[in-house]
């Protein structure tokens, strides 16, 4: 699964321990991502993800295919202000615009479920990816330990 395998690459840059995919949370994710399709926009899903369970959501459309894999989850990596004059790892409470990084690399989440699905908007293709995470990152008072 290649959403595993970035998932486990962009972790261990930073010393996180690899995730095992799980398929419950994938069939959760997939029928998400089905639902997401067909609003048509991104929402965070009102169950609340479920007891102890993270959750990060993209969306990518264009003429031709849609959002890869690649980069949805790659957005999730990248799309953080780490790299901004005053980030500091280890910073305690974490900082606004990097949640869905620390999700991505968080050391207490194990295990990974995945899913995309895709509808016609507006005559483009897009492409809505969720991805579920247990346990859940960004605990307030465990950035420490975590990322």
């Amino acid at each position: 699964e290649i959403a595993l395998a970035l998932h486990n690459r962009f972790r261990q840059v930073h010393n996180s321990p690899p995730m095992t995919l799980n398929e419950l949370l994938s069939d959760a994710a997939r029928q998400y991502a089905e639902k997401l399709a067909q609003l048509g926009y991104l929402e965070d899903s009102p169950e609340g993800e479920g007891e102890g369970i993270g959750e990060n959501l993209s969306m990518g459309c264009s003429v031709d295919q849609g959002e890869t894999t690649e980069e949805g989850i790659s957005k999730w990596y990248e799309y953080n202000e780490v790299c901004t004059p005053g980030y500091t790892f280890g910073g305690g409470d974490g900082t606004a615009g990097t949640g869905h990084f620390t999700q991505v690399v968080w050391k207490g989440s194990t295990e990974l479920g995945v899913g995309k699905a895709s509808a016609e908007q507006h005559g483009m293709i897009c492409t809505y990816h969720v991805a579920r995470y247990k346990d859940a990152g960004n605990i307030q008072g465990e950035y420490d330990t975590n990322v």
